[in-house]
């Protein structure tokens, strides 16, 4: 934009002479240059035909002819170079931090000779393969200072406007004038094409340098991390796995545990029916007791009454003896008529002493009975006296089983109730245990894809 406006206003004033004091008239001390255009066309593009910037140069439209005239001008422009070189790091040493920078590099006297043999060369109309190596060395130190490619864009505007200016001042030939503009704008422009480019390589080398060794620490530390996962998830593995070992045997013991809580619940139970069946025939014994005590006691009542039966008896013989013994006197007394009844009141008598006789035996045989009688309500009265204790003893016996069988029941509801606890962690850690097994199985496909990154 900024050459179509110069031009236009090259030709608005080009026919204006310099008394009407137009603002781009030449000064009338500026000396034209004479540029032979007659001189013999040699061959500028000087690359292979396979060389990928010959669509560079044929989209910019560089010719050999555009080449021939820059070679044509460069022995006027070698006196102006140094000012064009004052321009570009004029630009950029307004700016404090990018003296700052290229100061701390170089000097601004070496980068100027530099830049210099750099102008000089653009100018010799010739594109080779040396010509795009000094682009790319160019653009290699400006990216090694840190120059970025917004601050030599903008420098190198200023240079070809420079250019511009020159060429401007010292061709009269208008035509001429347009060509050298033209063929100094193809030039300059294929020239920050190769030297952004160049940027850009460098800066792909480096963000590629940059990505490898962020792949390569990248890599490191997954290679150490998942290693080291691999290592604790072993380890974590063969954690599970024994405590897996141990639950089942837990697990084991918790089942015989229950088991045998079953067993203990059973027999308790058992001991509590047979404390109970004890009772019971504890009870029966008792009552039994009460009836033989009963009949004991009908048996001394018995006793007594025969007792008293009996010395009506003995009262009885002793008046049959002494009946007998009338008789006998009195049969006595009856001579012959009482013989008969004398042998009654003797047989009588006899009769009378059996009696008394028996009588006497069966006063002693209850006296016998009456202390066998006594022996046995008196070990009666112990044995209910015993049977008491037993019984009290059965039912705190009885109580006790009862506790027991509470209690083993209570733990054998908590036996079953681990049971299932221990199952559900052992399916828990098993499950765990896959997983572990899933992330290690993880950590090494991550280790073997490290290895291909």
């Amino acid at each position: 934009m900024r050459v179509k406006q110069w031009l236009k206003r090259w030709r608005d004033t080009a026919g204006k002479t310099q008394s009407d004091g137009g603002a781009l008239a030449q000064p009338s001390h500026v000396k034209h240059w004479d540029i032979d255009t007659e001189f013999i066309m040699e061959q500028g593009i000087r690359l292979p035909e396979s060389h990928p910037i010959h669509k560079q140069i044929g989209m910019i439209g560089i010719t050999d002819s555009d080449l021939s005239l820059l070679r044509a001008i460069k022995p006027h422009l070698l006196p102006h170079i140094a000012s064009i070189t004052d321009i570009f790091y004029a630009t950029i040493l307004d700016v404090t931090s990018l003296s700052e920078m290229i100061q701390s590099h170089s000097t601004i006297e070496r980068l100027k000779k530099t830049l210099e043999q750099h102008i000089s060369e653009i100018f010799d109309g010739v594109i080779d393969e040396a010509f795009l190596k000094k682009r790319f060395k160019i653009a290699e130190v400006h990216h090694r200072i840190g120059l970025d490619s917004k601050w030599y864009m903008g420098a190198f505007q200023n240079v070809q406007n420079g250019l511009i200016d020159i060429i401007h001042q010292h061709i009269g030939d208008s035509q001429l004038q347009i060509r050298m503009v033209m063929a100094i704008m193809k030039i300059m422009n294929l020239e920050q094409q190769i030297v952004l480019e160049s940027y850009e390589e460098r800066h792909r080398i480096e963000r590629e340098q940059q990505y490898q060794e962020v792949k390569d620490e990248l890599k490191r530390n997954i290679a150490e991390l998942s290693s080291r996962l691999a290592e604790l998830t072993a380890s974590t593995n063969e954690t599970i796995q024994s405590l897996i070992a141990r639950g089942m045997n837990l697990n084991e013991k918790v089942v015989q545990t229950s088991d045998s809580a079953r067993h203990t619940q059973a027999r308790a139970e058992d001991g509590e029916r047979l404390i109970m069946q004890f009772t019971g025939s504890m009870q029966q014994i008792v009552a039994h007791t009460h009836q033989m005590k009963s009949s004991i006691d009908e048996l001394k009542n018995t006793s007594l009454r025969i007792r008293s039966i009996v010395g009506a008896v003995k009262e009885i013989a002793d008046q049959t003896n002494l009946l007998s013994l009338n008789a006998s006197i009195e049969a006595a007394r009856a001579g012959e008529h009482g013989a008969g009844f004398a042998i009654v009141a003797k047989e009588v008598n006899k009769l009378a002493a059996h009696t008394k006789d028996t009588v006497t035996d069966i006063e002693e045989l209850i006296g016998n009975s009456t202390l066998v009688t006594n022996a046995v309500v008196h070990i009666i009265t112990q044995v209910k006296g015993n049977v008491s204790t037993v019984r009290e003893q059965a039912d705190a016996t009885g109580d006790t089983f009862r506790h027991i069988v509470e209690q083993v029941e209570q733990s054998t509801t908590d036996m079953e109730h681990m049971q299932e606890e221990m199952k559900t962690l052992l399916q828990i850690t098993t499950g765990i245990g896959q997983s572990t097994d899933e992330v290690a199985a993880s950590a090494e496909r991550l280790n073997e894809a490290t290895l291909h990154l």
